[in-house]
């Protein structure tokens, strides 16, 4: 039976409220990027270039946390992703929004890191990938909510409504956040597959995961970004019935994959799962853009997200167990930054192909850019 400590109960409710934070801006803030006049390419500019200063400070921040502390980051973190939101709300062109962007992903950039070294830290090895599995399931939760509250409040009473509750939310975390305790020392334990996993050293798999996790980015980021846009444009939704499609899409679907990914990498392997899920994703991917149901899309959407969310949790626990806790946060860092990177290059690439060719163009990508990742996962 896994035992759950409270400074975990304590991460579970920061990252879920972290979530819900995120979610009820950035899941529906290309539609506020146009009501401010930009285009499709003008949007995923503004995406990107918040994604590059996310790129940018990742590793840094997990360095910085493996010497200042995780607490003091995720403190920190907090208080800045508080301060973009209420500057939102002023903004008249969506040249205005950069800066605030920027400073946004800069938050979410100090957090990441600091969260995913600091629950390897309060977890033991053996129950690691099961403990990031349950702790997991606070993001899908802060996903679910984050879209619908944001798309009807939007709807109902305008954009800054939705901002200031952001706002709101961002303050109140920083309570669980300041209470974290001590961090527990676990030895090292090793297990079959952690044994065969070694036939490779840190470093190549280090590599390999970066790669891995790039090319995931890409793939996801390349559609993803302008998943709003599509459901507009194609299907005439309103902001309200857009975050109910992202809350089921993205948000339900991962909260019930989260314990079952942990158990089925637990009893499979984390490598096995992983490979056998990301080979089905290129496939629904490539489905999308013929898909003129919005029932059927609803299930295509939530399958690629299903897929993705069911190797987090190995994923996770492959990340923390490669230099056996130590620099937990550098190398969160550098793992992190892969995928953000491609969810970086994804976005611009993703508004690229829309403008030039048609909006099912990114799909299209996005299936070649999932079956690139797969090589690298011999070497993990």
């Amino acid at each position: 039976m896994i035992s759950i400590s409270r400074d975990l109960k304590k991460i579970f409710i920061i990252t879920t409220a972290m979530a819900l934070g995120m979610n009820l801006i950035t899941s529906i803030r290309p539609l506020f990027i146009e009501s401010l006049g930009a285009t499709v390419f003008q949007i995923s500019y503004v995406i990107s270039i918040s994604g590059l200063a996310d790129c940018l400070f990742r590793t840094p921040s997990g360095i910085i946390s493996d010497r200042v502390g995780r607490k003091k980051l995720i403190i920190l973190s907090i208080i800045l992703a508080s301060i973009p939101p209420l500057f939102y709300s002023f903004a008249s062109h969506w040249e205005q929004l950069i800066f605030w962007s920027i400073l946004f992903s800069i938050a979410y950039a100090m957090f990441m890191p600091s969260r995913q070294a600091i629950i390897a830290e309060y977890s033991s090895p053996s129950e690691r990938t099961t403990v990031y599995s349950i702790i997991n399931l606070s993001w899908p939760l802060g996903s679910i909510i984050g879209p619908l509250v944001g798309g009807f409040l939007v709807d109902s009473y305008g954009w800054f409504a939705t901002f200031y509750l952001a706002i709101a939310v961002y303050v109140v975390t920083v309570i669980p956040a300041a209470t974290l305790g001590k961090i527990k020392t676990f030895s090292e334990e090793t297990t079959t597959e952690n044994k065969l996993s070694h036939k490779h050293r840190p470093l190549t798999r280090l590599i390999a995961l970066t790669y891995f996790l790039f090319f995931t980015g890409l793939a996801i980021g390349t559609s993803n970004s302008l998943l709003p846009l599509y459901l507009q444009d194609a299907f005439a939704l309103t902001t309200s019935e857009i975050g109910f499609f992202i809350s089921i899409g993205f948000g339900v679907t991962t909260f019930l994959t989260q314990i079952p990914a942990g158990y089925i990498s637990n009893k499979f392997g984390r490598k096995k799962t992983i490979t056998f899920f990301r080979l089905l994703l290129p496939i629904f991917f490539f489905l999308w853009p013929f898909v003129s149901n919005l029932t059927v899309l609803l299930a295509v959407s939530m399958a690629i997200f299903g897929l993705w969310s069911m190797t987090w949790p190995g994923i996770a626990s492959l990340t923390a167990e490669l230099y056996q806790d130590k620099k937990l946060g550098f190398i969160s860092g550098i793992t992190q930054t892969g995928i953000i990177l491609g969810f970086t290059i994804g976005s611009i690439l993703g508004g690229y192909l829309w403008t030039s060719f048609t909006p099912a163009f990114p799909f299209f990508a996005s299936s070649i850019f999932s079956l690139l990742c797969l090589p690298s996962l011999y070497f993990i």
